[in-house]
């Protein structure tokens, strides 16, 4: 409504003449209502000019004004500040409106010119009047207030001497003086009076109780703040020293001190970036990853450093997670470099490198001050061969940040390919200089100085490394190499034979394997090694002899296992042998009749191959090991030179100067031995050695620690590990099962959906199960959806404490935090890193019944961004109704998880109206579940009942409407 223009605003100086030379020809109701209507539509207007800042006639305002400030302020280019405008001395409150009209301050209303409408007024002159009227009037009432206490003594005298009473004594702090008649008041003090004295007489006790909270409240914020200040600077100055160590990359002194710092302060964005960033630079990328998940769960908004992250990722190859990582940085800000770097790392681990290379490109652009932009822009150059744009790049972040040491290795990498060895020394030493304790540049640096002709001087390097990282792969194989070119191979066997138990899959281990043991003489062994180094990779093993240095880089210039240069560790020798014989090119796996010529033209003992043709597949956990006990190692059930390979599931062993020959198979000690089917003791294996090769088959029918009843488990179905640390959530351990589909082992680019359930006693084997099995596999094999299941025992005992969320007065419980935190970052990311899954929380699923499901229903509410599928059958809801006030107070913040809720009217007489009260008070809270029926549904079935044979049956439809379209 108040839309007029402004036009002249007068100084507060003429608003005060007028005001107190203003006539009284209006009465006074009509001066009130013009200053009820008029005064705040100046103020409006006065406001309205302030926030006005685009209107054109802001340049007339005067300048003593807060506008004209603003004014001269808007005409400069510079960026804007707003003006500080001091406040006022006194702001009228509530209780004593200046404005409000009151019949008894009239009078005061037209002495101090509240009456004037006619002219315009600025606000510091409106609150001067008011400032002048609050007095007034207050002065008004303490007249009246002495008026009321005088009036009293005057009643109270008269009535004292109009009464018979006794003598009192006279009163020494009270004078009481007579009033004469004339001045008596003719009527008595109104009931208005008297409730104002009282009023004020409250005001007053009100103040003194006020201020004496408030000294007492400063009194005691005086005796903590030196307290709390010391604490702050404790913080500080721990958060200070980890960045300290951090720069000088120190990482492990910076992480020791990060992870002293109280867990409010260790969970904030800043803390947890540093702490994961060293976590980087130790080349610990799954400790990284974790902590930037934790970030990214937490911080979802926080982007600075998360560039590092996607290098994380890259290193790990998780390309699902790196391709989601990158989308949810673009939608969050297209215009942060991180987010670009993000998608650089993408593309490249997809082998996009001219897309990578627009990525970072675009990065820089956005952050022409990030060297870390550069030196992925240069990692992407060098990996296309473009040396000089990759030098260009990585001279640039050196300028950048000459601590950069990555930067400083990406050069000497680039020279090393340019075969300038002595360059590449030099700048090996600035990284290692940077980084003393990074075993992978000393590696490297080693590696320039062999090429220098200073091969005593690189071992001694390699040596240093190894002190500091004694299970560095690249280390060990680089001192393998350095070792086999200066003939000691005793020495150089004993490295490799350590690096195939850390690398066990790297065919370059075993090809050089085959080289050590050709100059042993032990013919048998190199032509072992060698096949076994073409099944593992038979086109890199062939380019490896066909160009005898082949060169393997990685991202940041980090070699895994490859050599910058095979040449280093083959001898003029070694060459000459490979020419003399057959063309290892074209070498395949040998015959048994070949094997044994050259078996016998190079050994007088007795050499045989053992083979597990087959083994108890679900009963074997995958993470164990097999091993040959016997009376030639004096049957030592975890001997590790008769330990079964775990890829080629076959032990070589030369046997000297024996003929008969009794063993057994373990899995590491005489408790996990092998059986017969039905769990009997199964006597000694025997076998005559004989004067040629033998290949022995083994099929081990059952072990002793799983034996017993009746077995109905598929073969798709394994046992991952009997004894899953549950550490550091729980001091427990649990066997974990985990059911692969049958296309996991043909389409080996398939990723799958993962379900996990408690209970796992239950869902696979008669033998196992508490009253029966829920059939699992069955189902799933049955079934057109292609699923990961991963089972999780049950504690026994601990079962209750684990399943419920909130203890109950008569059974305890109310562990389900830590059982959770077990499966969500323990469990999940093992099964994520080493099988091939959809991570994504729409195909990740948690079910269970009983405890189970209400354990699961639980999860649903406190780890809604994981899973986004759950199961929930008869779930014991009776257990504790703390679980319906956490539903109720829960509120989900991205779409909810898709509910599945399944019971039978034949279980408890509560076990319906339970799920049914639960269900209506998540229709309540969340409407999605409301409106959507494919969010929510509930089965309920007439014959149900609290059993096993009830849930397999339902299961099936379960799995259909959860994962409609797998």
């Amino acid at each position: 409504p108040y839309t007029e223009l402004i036009k002249d605003i007068p100084s507060e100086n003429q608003v005060t003449e007028n005001s107190t030379n203003i006539s009284s020809n209006i009465s006074i109701k009509e001066r009130s209502q013009q200053r009820l209507l008029q005064a705040p539509a100046t103020v409006m207007k006065l406001t309205d000019s302030i926030l006005n800042v685009d209107s054109t006639n802001i340049s007339g305002v005067i300048t003593s004004t807060p506008i004209g400030l603003l004014s001269e302020q808007l005409q400069d280019n510079d960026k804007y500040t707003p003006p500080t405008i001091k406040p006022p001395d006194y702001i009228p409150t509530i209780r004593n409106p200046p404005l409000a009209p009151k019949r008894q301050n009239t009078r005061m209303i037209q002495q101090y010119g509240f009456d004037d409408v006619t002219t315009p007024t600025s606000t510091a002159a409106i609150l001067h009047r008011h400032e002048i009227a609050s007095t007034s009037i207050s002065d008004t009432r303490k007249a009246t207030t002495s008026t009321r206490k005088e009036n009293k003594s005057i009643r109270a005298t008269t009535k004292r001497n109009t009464r018979v009473t006794k003598t009192r004594p006279p009163c020494t702090d009270v004078t009481i003086t007579p009033v004469p008649s004339s001045e008596s008041p003719n009527k008595m003090t109104t009931r208005s009076q008297v409730r104002s004295s009282n009023t004020n007489l409250n005001c007053s006790i009100d103040t003194e109780t006020i201020n004496k909270r408030e000294r007492q409240r400063k009194s005691q914020s005086n005796q903590r703040t030196p307290e709390l200040v010391e604490n702050i600077i404790n913080v500080f100055k721990l958060l200070g020293q980890g960045l300290q160590h951090l720069s000088q990359f120190e990482c492990r002194q910076a992480i020791e001190l990060f992870e002293t710092i109280s867990l409010k302060h260790l969970h904030t964005p800043w803390v947890l970036s540093h702490l994961a960033n060293c976590y980087y630079h130790l080349h610990d990328y799954q400790k990284s990853s974790l902590i930037y998940r934790e970030l990214r769960t937490k911080f979802p908004y926080h982007i600075d450093g998360l560039e590092y992250y996607s290098t994380v990722l890259w290193h790990l190859k998780d390309d699902i997670a790196l391709a989601t990582l990158a989308h949810e940085l673009t939608e969050t800000d297209r215009k942060h470099p991180a987010s670009w770097c993000a998608s650089g790392n993408c593309l490249s681990l997809n082998h996009e490198y001219d897309k990578a290379i627009q990525a970072f490109k675009r990065a820089i652009q956005l952050a022409p001050e990030s060297d870390c932009a550069y030196t992925l822009l240069g990692n992407e150059y060098s990996l296309v061969d473009e040396l000089e744009r990759a030098m260009a790049c990585f001279r640039k972040a050196i300028q950048l940040n000459s601590r950069s040491y990555k930067a400083w290795n990406g050069m000497a990498m680039v020279y090393l390919k340019q075969e300038k060895f002595q360059s590449a020394e030099f700048n090996f030493t600035k990284a290692t200089n940077i980084f003393r304790t990074n075993p992978d540049l000393i590696c490297h640096l080693a590696v320039a100085q062999h090429k220098c002709n200073r091969s005593e001087g690189a071992l001694a390097l390699l040596n240093d490394a190894l002190r500091i990282d004694s299970k560095n792969a690249l280390c060990k194989f680089h001192k393998a190499g350095l070792l086999l070119h200066l003939e000691r191979y005793h020495e150089a066997l004993a490295e490799l034979e350590q690096l195939r138990q850390i690398a066990p899959k790297e065919s370059l281990v075993y090809y050089l394997l085959s080289k050590v043991h050709r100059h042993l003489k032990n013919f048998h062994y190199s032509y072992m090694y060698m096949s076994w180094c073409m099944d593992l990779d038979p086109k890199g093993a062939n380019n490896q002899l066909k160009e005898n240095a082949d060169k393997l880089y990685s991202k940041d210039e980090d070699l895994l296992l490859g050599m910058e240069d095979l040449a280093s560790s083959v001898t003029e020798d070694d060459q000459s042998q490979m020419q003399s014989q057959s063309s290892l090119q074209d070498i395949q796996p040998m015959d048994s009749k070949f094997m044994y010529d050259l078996v016998s033209s190079c050994t007088n003992g007795v050499t045989v191959q053992f083979k597990l043709r087959q083994l108890p597949r679900f009963y074997t956990p995958l993470n164990d090991k097999i091993y040959l006990a016997s009376s030639y190692n004096r049957w030592s059930p975890n001997d590790k030179q008769f330990e079964f390979n775990s890829l080629t599931k076959s032990l070589l062993v030369d046997f000297q100067n024996i003929t008969n020959l009794e063993f057994k198979i373990t899995r590491g000690s005489w408790s996990a031995a092998e059986t017969w089917q039905d769990g009997t003791a199964r006597a000694n294996r025997k076998l005559t050695l004989l004067n040629f090769l033998q290949s022995i088959e083994i099929s081990v029918e059952q072990w002793s620690d799983t034996s017993g009843g009746v077995h109905t488990a598929t073969n798709q179905l394994y046992i991952l590990d009997t004894n899953f640390s549950m550490s550091p959530y729980l001091p427990r351990t649990r066997r974990i099962w985990i059911y692969l589909p049958r296309s996991y082992s043909i389409e080996s680019n398939r990723r799958y959906p993962v379900v996990y359930a408690h209970d796992g006693q239950n869902l696979f084997d008669t033998s196992t199960s508490f009253s029966g099995e829920w059939g699992i596999d069955e189902s799933l094999d049955a079934l057109s959806q292609q699923l990961i299941f991963v089972g999780i025992d049950n504690g026994g005992s601990e079962r209750i404490n684990e399943l419920t969320p909130f203890p109950n007065s008569n059974y305890g419980g109310g562990q389900a935090d830590k059982y959770l935190d077990f499966i969500v970052k323990n469990l999940r990311p093992y099964i994520n890193t080493h099988f091939r899954t959809k991570p994504e929380r729409e195909n990740t699923a948690i079910l269970g019944s009983s405890l189970g499901g209400l354990c699961s229903l639980y999860a649903a509410l406190r780890h809604e961004d994981i899973f986004g599928l759950i199961g929930i059958f008869s779930p014991s809801l009776w257990f504790t109704n703390d679980i319906y006030t956490y539903a109720q107070n829960h509120r989900f913040q991205n779409s909810p998880p898709r509910l599945y809720f399944v019971g039978g009217q034949l279980e408890s007489s509560s076990m319906i109206s339970d799920m049914q009260r639960m269900i209506n008070l998540l229709k309540t809270t969340t409407k999605e579940y409301n409106q959507d029926k494919n969010q929510l549904a509930m089965i309920i079935a007439s014959d149900g009942q609290h059993q096993e044979w009830f849930w397999k049956r339902e299961f099936p439809n379960s799995i259909k409407w959860l994962f409609p379209s797998s």
